[in-house]
C-alpha cells in the first residue's frame, strides 16, 4: 500500500503542473478548458507511466533540447517551435533506435484510457465549478482530479487495452509506435521547460509569459493537492486489490 501510494503520488506530482499549463493554454482559445486539459494531461501521464524506459528517454530528450534552445535560440524560436523541434528529434531517435517491444505494445490502449478518464473527470469538474466555489481551489481541484481519475483509470485500463489489441495495433511497426510516444513526451517536456524556466531567463513574452503568470501562484498548492490525491488513490486502489497497471 505504501509503495503504490508513493507511485501514484509521483504521478500526481507530474500531472498537477501539466494540468495547470494546459488549462492556461486552453483558456486563451475559449471557455471550459478543464476537460481538454485533464484529457491531455491524463493521456500524457498514461504514456509516461506505461512506456517504461521510453518515458525516461523521451522526457530527457525534451528537457535537453528545450534547455539548449531556450538558452541559445530564444530569439529565433518560440514555445511551440521549440516543442516541435524536440518532438522531431525524439521521433528520429525512435525510428533509428530499437527498444524492447513489450514496453510499447499496450501503450496505445493505456493512453486512450488516460485520455477518456481524464476527459470525464475534467468535464465533471467544469460542471461543478459554478456550483461549488470550493472546488476552484488549486489544492482541492488537483486532489480530486488525481484521485478520482486514478481510480477510474485503473478500473478501465484493461478494457481499453483488450479492445486495442483486437484492432491489432500491437502488430504495427514497433518503431513507429515508439517514435510517436517519444515525440509526444519530448514535446511536452520541452514545452514545460520553456513555460517554467522561460520567464526566469527573461523570455516572458507572448504565450510563455501569459501561462507563467497564470500558474505560478497556484503551482505549489496544486502540486501538493496532486501528490496527496495520488497517495490517497494509490492506497485505496491497493486496499481494494486492483491489479497493477503494468499487468494490464
Amino acid at each position: 500500500m505504501f509503495l503504490r501510494g508513493l507511485v501514484w503520488g509521483l504521478i500526481g506530482l507530474i500531472y498537477a503542473p501539466l494540468f495547470l499549463e494546459l488549462t492556461a493554454i486552453f483558456e486563451r482559445f475559449g471557455a471550459g478548458p478543464e476537460a481538454y486539459a485533464a484529457a491531455l494531461a491524463g493521456a500524457a501521464g498514461a504514456a509516461l507511466y506505461s512506456s517504461h524506459e521510453l518515458a525516461i528517454v523521451g522526457a530527457g530528450i525534451g528537457a535537453v533540447v528545450g534547455v539548449l534552445l531556450l538558452t541559445s535560440a530564444a530569439d529565433l524560436l518560440n514555445f511551440t517551435q521549440s516543442a516541435a523541434v524536440a518532438a522531431g528529434v525524439a521521433a528520429l531517435v525512435g525510428l533509428l533506435v530499437s527498444f524492447p517491444g513489450q514496453c510499447t505494445r499496450r501503450v496505445p490502449g493505456k493512453v486512450l484510457a488516460g485520455l477518456t478518464t481524464g476527459a470525464a473527470c475534467g468535464a465533471l469538474l467544469a460542471a461543478t465549478l459554478p456550483l461549488s466555489p470550493q472546488t476552484s481551489s488549486p489544492f482541492v481541484m488537483l486532489a480530486l482530479l488525481v484521485s478520482v481519475k486514478g481510480a477510474l483509470y485503473v478500473t478501465s485500463v484493461r478494457w481499453w487495452t483488450d479492445r486495442i489489441s483486437r484492432l491489432r495495433i500491437a502488430a504495427r511497426p514497433c518503431r513507429l509506435i515508439e517514435a510517436l510516444i517519444l515525440a509526444t513526451l519530448a514535446g511536452l517536456a520541452a514545452g514545460g521547460v520553456w513555460l517554467m524556466a522561460g520567464p526566469l531567463l527573461g523570455n516572458g513574452s507572448g504565450l510563455v509569459g501569459a501561462v507563467a503568470a497564470r500558474i505560478y501562484d497556484a503551482l505549489l498548492y496544486a502540486t501538493l493537492g496532486g501528490v496527496l490525491g495520488g497517495v490517497a488513490a494509490g492506497a485505496l486502489i491497493e486496499a481494494f486489490g486492483c491489479a497493477w497497471v503494468h499487468d494490464a
